[in-house]
């Protein structure tokens, strides 16, 4: 009996310890269960939050963002927060393991849309662009840009010489020549001979255009002004000009580790490509919109759509003009035409040394005429070359007299288009200012929609980090820190 009874002491005392550690082993599988559960709670929550992103904004410009107003009048990214824990509460309401609840939730981080000047948008359109274009058109598209850069003007460098010469043939002094006259006196009777000094009228051929300079040109250049939209908007309604613009903390660092890397030059090329897919602009309007130029809107900022054609008309008649101007220092047979017309102009005057002050003058007028017609003939369709051959050259000499505009030759199938021109001003444009305004386009479109009337981009998050704290009925917590973004 002695025997037995130091084994049952033994038995109990070993049956003591191994129900402690079952114990231990059962409190450790629940409290691992209870955090598994409430991970993928958590999780299934952050990922239908993201699900519930603008449809509107994805159908017009396959944009990813949470519209953190949800339909009220003033965005609040702490929403997001109240929108998770519903969903990470109904999810474990589903579950019988544990009964637990998501009792504390903090948005830590958020990339807003407007963050850093716009980069938070500008990485989700790079994105979309890199996978919409396969590896080998994204090569053509970037040979096609490096074409276009190889021609190259020093504008204001010409421009600056036009202006110049004005100046100087405006401050010389009228040429006067010596006449001869009768003088009679009333008090002996007679007349006689004298010699006296007359001033010398200069008709500059240039004068007619330098006049048109100065006047609406829109009538010239558009086939028919009557079409021309008269949409409108107040900017001060949008992201660019408003004050109280919300931000967040910028690109998340997980996408930035997990991201690829660019160069800039790839990354304009495809903000460019992106522009020309979902904006409208002359010839090529986007129904329904806010302002039918959007891309004219994008380089001017303006608040009507002939404001911003006229804008980008005379940027465009400006850089012509420039190109022309190059074109016919270098054309021998039209600087003889140039020189024989301002030679007649300073033989008639008797001063020869304004001769080359009027074949410089003369010069920028023929090149503004013919830029006139270059531009008429873009908006028609056409194609014009930055840098003109003999062949490409519409307007006469003559035609600067009179100038009254015309129909445009079927142009060349060398060159830039209208669209090609506009590539080449947004790549010149500073990049925040660029996105800002991109932004302002996309509420103006939004805003047209049902129940979108309070739309803000910089109320839209494209990714957010969350701090969030568990609770269950047996005292246990459990805390998490995820990250979610598209």
């Amino acid at each position: 009996m002695k025997i037995k009874a130091y084994l049952t002491i033994y038995l109990t005392l070993s049956l003591t310890a191994l129900l402690a550690v079952a114990m231990v082993l059962l409190a450790g599988i629940r409290k691992n269960t209870a955090r598994m559960e409430e991970e993928l709670a958590l999780d299934t929550a952050g990922w239908s939050v993201l699900a519930e992103y603008h449809q509107e904004l994805f159908r017009q410009y396959d944009l990813f963002f949470i519209d953190t107003s949800y339909g009220s009048s003033y965005p609040a990214v702490e929403a997001i927060g109240e929108h998770v824990k519903s969903y990470a509460n109904r999810n474990l309401q589903n579950t019988n393991l544990i009964d637990a609840r998501l009792e504390l939730i903090g948005i830590q981080d958020a990339e807003i849309a407007a963050d850093h000047g716009g980069q938070v948008l500008k990485r989700q359109i790079v994105e979309y662009e890199e996978n919409y274009f396969g590896l080998d058109e994204l090569e053509n598209l970037l040979s096609k840009f490096e074409i276009t850069g190889q021609e190259q003007i020093a504008e204001k460098d010409l421009l600056k010489k036009r202006d110049e010469n004005e100046r100087r043939l405006a401050s010389e002094p009228p040429p006067v020549k010596k006449v001869t006259k009768k003088r009679y006196h009333l008090d002996t009777g007679k007349t006689e001979m004298i010699e006296e000094e007359e001033e010398v009228p200069i008709e500059n051929p240039a004068a007619y255009v330098n006049d048109l300079r100065n006047k609406g040109i829109l009538s010239l250049v558009v086939s028919d002004p009557a079409k021309i939209s008269g949409k409108g908007i107040s900017p001060e309604e949008y992201l660019s000009c408003r004050r109280d613009i919300l931000q967040g903390t910028g690109i998340l660092q997980e996408r930035i580790e997990a991201g690829g890397a660019l160069t800039e030059v790839k990354e304009k090329i495809l903000l460019d490509a992106y522009i020309f897919q979902k904006f409208g602009y002359f010839g090529q309007e986007k129904e329904g919109a806010g302002l039918d130029y959007q891309v004219e809107y994008l380089l001017e900022g303006k608040g009507t759509d002939t404001e911003n054609l006229k804008a980008v008309v005379n940027k465009l008649l400006l850089f012509r003009e420039a190109a022309n101007a190059a074109y016919l220092y270098g054309d021998a047979a039209k600087m003889a035409e140039i020189s024989a017309m301002a030679a007649s102009v300073a033989a008639v005057a008797v001063a020869p040394y304004l001769q080359p002050l009027l074949e410089t003058s003369i010069l920028f007028a023929w090149a503004y005429i013919e830029s006139v017609q270059d531009v008429k003939l873009l908006l028609s369709g056409g194609k014009v070359p930055v840098i003109k051959a003999a062949s490409d050259w519409q307007t006469s000499l003559s035609s600067i007299l009179d100038f009254k505009g015309g129909t445009v030759s079927e142009g060349t199938s060398r060159g830039l288009n209208y669209q090609q021109y506009l590539s080449m001003f947004l790549l010149t444009k500073r990049e925040n200012g660029l996105l800002f305004s991109m932004m302002d386009v996309m509420e103006m479109d939004i805003r047209r929609t049902a129940y979108n009337e309070n739309f803000r981009m910089d109320g839209c998050v494209s990714g957010f980090r969350a701090a969030a704290e568990f609770a269950d009925t047996g005292g246990g917590n459990c805390s998490f820190l995820r990250t979610y973004y598209y």
